[in-house]
């Protein structure tokens, strides 16, 4: 297709701005179609579009919000919440959240939200506007309550969990939910559980599936010393000190721990043999058993509790 340098120049500018690109008037709308037509672009959200190989260069939540900056500016009296208001606190949450791109709103108004809609609003009597990442958010406390309202305990808990290491304080979180005719028990267990020492989602994930499962709740990166490096003491994911002696350590082996670009015979056995390493020293340490999971446990929920049951994690009821 023949280069138009307007569109081109469109592209660029929203690029450069971190949003999509949109027509300012019919002829551009009309050129962009044309394009998303011959799949020259993407069209990620209605009337808006973005160049296929950048479009795929960004995680879910930096899709979310390239659509979120694209709104504001479409609709600068818009005030962006819970999951988009997740999106530009970042927040850690499941990237299974953004299956499909809705976009959260907050609205005075009494709220009728369709099925499936790219749209979706939610009740707030009296919004604050808070400027982050671009874009104008709800307060993140009041963030939390909302995504708390509409997701459950493991999806939510990651969120909570990176709020606390933020320094977010979340004192009073379940009265403020009651003051608004919310249902706060899933703020009451989230509050109870969340923990600034998880170091990212996939570990919060993996705490809040322990936790459903009814597992007594475990210490998390506690610190064993590195014989190898005295200063930079080894840090065990999970671990549940029992009566006895017993010292059992779960370590989460997340996506970016065995999704490995370099996937040469030697990278394997370099990995193995630190694993095996690591292992060794922990025990010398009295960690009498060491678990390990990955991502697949905590989808089947089932694999996980058999693996700890094996390695003799109690549960608490």
């Amino acid at each position: 297709m023949r280069t138009n340098t307007a569109i081109e120049t469109l592209l660029d500018n929203a690029q450069q701005a971190r949003r999509c690109a949109a027509g300012a008037n019919e002829s551009q709308r009309k050129s962009l179609r044309l394009r998303a037509h011959q799949q020259l672009l993407v069209t990620p959200y209605r009337n808006m579009y973005a160049r296929p190989e950048y479009w795929q260069s960004l995680s879910p939540p930096e899709r979310h919000l390239h659509v979120a900056r694209t709104l504001s500016e479409l609709h600068s009296a818009w005030t962006f919440a819970g999951l988009t208001a997740v999106c530009a606190y970042g927040l850690e949450h499941s990237y299974a959240l953004h299956r499909e791109l809705t976009v959260h709103i907050a609205s005075t108004t009494n709220v009728v939200n369709r099925k499936n809609a790219l749209l979706r609003r939610i009740h707030v009597h009296n919004i604050q506007r808070y400027r982050t990442n671009g874009i104008p958010v709800t307060d993140i406390r009041r963030t939390l309550i909302d995504c708390a309202s509409m997701y459950s305990f493991t999806d939510t808990l990651p969120m909570f969990d990176s709020a606390a290491r933020k320094g977010v304080s979340l004192i009073g979180l379940p009265e403020s939910c009651r003051a608004l005719g919310i249902d706060s028990a899933n703020v009451v267990a989230l509050c109870t559980y969340a923990d600034p020492l998880s170091e990212n989602g996939g570990e919060s994930f993996a705490r809040a599936t322990i936790i459903e499962l009814g597992f007594i709740v475990p210490r998390l990166q506690r610190p064993f010393t590195n014989p190898t490096n005295p200063n930079a003491p080894l840090r065990a994911d999970f671990t549940w000190e029992l009566p006895g002696g017993i010292i059992i350590v779960g370590e989460f082996d997340g996506m970016e721990k065995y999704v490995m670009n370099d996937t040469t015979r030697n990278s394997v056995q370099a990995r193995v043999h630190a694993e095996r390493e690591r292992e060794n020293q922990l025990k010398a340490q009295g960690v009498t058993t060491i678990v390990r999971f990955e991502f697949e446990d905590l989808t089947h929920p089932e694999r996980l509790e058999r693996k700890l049951l094996q390695a003799g994690v109690p549960k608490r009821r």
